[in-house]
């Protein structure tokens, strides 16, 4: 093969190379774009009721009756998620689904001396159980809701 014919087919091959390459590159970005989207949605985790109670009736409040129920993760994997979101974001208001599908609104407060616990604060009339599965929509960017000592 001559110089000149050597050089054409590195020229071709080196081409080729660039055009595959370019291909990945293009074709990789849906997916990584797909990616930083989900990272940027709220985060999904089921958790355990450990507690809740009955009706509180807090005087002067616009609800009529409040509820608390003290949570915890129910996969032990969700455990570290579950505790890191509680100290950075806790005291934001996420969206709970009970056993019924039935969404509700709540506010979840770290509690500070119960590793990866939280306690759930709602007004609807969700009658959670002891031992009850819910399932956790936590927002990752959100204003946290001011609670009064």
């Amino acid at each position: 093969m001559s110089d000149h014919a050597g050089s054409r087919w590195r020229m071709v091959n080196s081409r080729m190379l660039l055009t595959i390459l370019i291909w990945l590159v293009w074709a990789g970005m849906p997916h990584l774009a797909g990616a930083s989207v989900a990272m940027a949605g709220p985060l999904f985790m089921e958790a355990e009721v450990l507690e809740s109670s009955g009706s509180v009736v807090v005087p002067g409040f616009a609800s009529e009756s409040v509820h608390y129920a003290v949570v915890h993760h129910h996969r032990s994997q969700d455990r570290s998620d579950l505790s890191a979101w509680l100290r950075s974001r806790g005291g934001s208001r996420v969206t709970f689904v009970t056993k019924d599908g039935r969404s509700h609104q709540g506010v979840l407060n770290r509690l500070k001396h119960c590793f990866g616990r939280g306690i759930l604060i709602y007004s609807d009339r969700a009658d959670l159980a002891d031992k009850e599965i819910v399932r956790l929509e936590l927002p990752r960017n959100e204003e946290q809701v001011e609670i009064s000592r």
